[in-house]
């Protein structure tokens, strides 16, 4: 059955995207797969898990095969409940999606704010330590400038860094 053949790929690409997402996509794709077929499959997380279906709906995962509560007597009734497990696949992928380009963006985003509000509290430590200068508190000002000298804000300079460039590629575009 060439049908049968082209079910089974779009199966495990369905199965591969949703793992790329996260193993719980995948189980709860899995999952989709058992109740439309009728077959109680158990949700492991191994790392990887390929499914395959029977023409008679049952189901092959992990070499092991999973009967059917309900069998399936001819080729349409099999593309049926294929069609309605692929829109539900389709609607959970869609939803779980996961956009790297707009969640890159958010982090460099955050990253400038945390620059900005670590530029501030610098400059006020740095006033702070230059008011202890001048009225003599020598004690208070080294443990200010110490402060502002130290890395105890660890990564500070790459903070920096990766918020410049993503203001440059910013206003290159």
């Amino acid at each position: 059955m060439a049908n049968l053949r082209q079910i089974n790929n779009e199966l495990k690409t369905y199965i591969n995207e949703a793992t790329f997402i996260s193993n719980k996509c995948r189980n709860k794709l899995l999952k989709y797969l058992g109740e439309t077929f009728n077959v109680e499959l158990p949700l492991e997380n191994f790392a990887k898990i390929d499914a395959e279906i029977t023409e008679e709906g049952n189901i092959i995962m992990r070499g092991d095969e999973y009967k059917t509560s309900s069998p399936v007597k001819t080729e349409e009734e099999l593309e049926e409940k294929y069609n309605v497990f692929k829109e539900k696949a389709e609607i959970l992928l869609k939803k779980k999606e996961v956009n790297y380009y707009t969640k890159n963006n958010i982090n460099n985003t955050l990253n400038i704010f945390i620059v900005i509000a670590l530029s501030i509290i610098y400059v006020i430590v740095l006033i702070f330590a230059i008011r202890e200068v001048l009225s003599l508190n020598l004690f208070t000002a080294s443990i200010l400038f110490a402060i502002l000298s130290s890395s105890l804000i660890p990564n500070i300079k790459a903070r920096f860094e990766q918020a410049k460039n993503f203001l440059k590629r910013k206003f290159k575009k």
